[in-house]
């Protein structure tokens, strides 16, 4: 079974962070970035409270037009946070993100820091490399490559 953690390298390259305080506009900048499709709200301390979306930054511009620039992230974050840990596994985090028709979901540590956004692509390419890999070697056992 594939955990979480061994795809952790990829989730922590995608991974941004902005206080409750910080602007609509804020979020936006980091959510242009094509490789940063989701922030993490963090409350003083470090612990995530919410999640910012390219779907929310969209949601406020055309509701509040130019009263969006004064918003600040904790007021259109989404919340409670699902996340995921290092120690699950990729086929309970895949049938929670499909539940929840999540793109992505941030990585949490046990006292709910950040430490990485998993996308759906990285698990989906984790589970499909898996399944290869056991193909192969059931293909081998069958052929006798390998064994004397």
């Amino acid at each position: 079974m594939i955990l979480v953690k061994h795809i952790l390298e990829d989730a922590r390259r995608r991974l941004a962070v902005l206080s409750r305080e910080a602007s609509v506009c804020d979020a936006a900048e980091i959510l242009a970035n094509a490789a940063t499709p989701l922030v993490v709200v963090c409350d003083s301390e470090g612990i995530a409270v919410g999640v910012v979306s390219r779907t929310d930054i969209v949601k406020v511009f055309s509701r509040a037009r130019s009263d969006a620039f004064n918003t600040t992230a904790e007021s259109i974050m989404t919340k409670p946070v699902h996340s995921c840990h290092v120690d699950q596994t990729l086929q309970s985090v895949w049938a929670t993100m499909g539940a929840r028709s999540l793109r992505c979901t941030p990585v949490l540590d046990n006292s709910r820091r950040p430490q990485g956004v998993v996308h759906a692509r990285d698990v989906a390419r984790a589970l499909l490399d898996e399944v290869t890999d056991e193909e192969v070697l059931l293909r081998d056992y069958v052929l006798g490559i390998g064994y004397q």
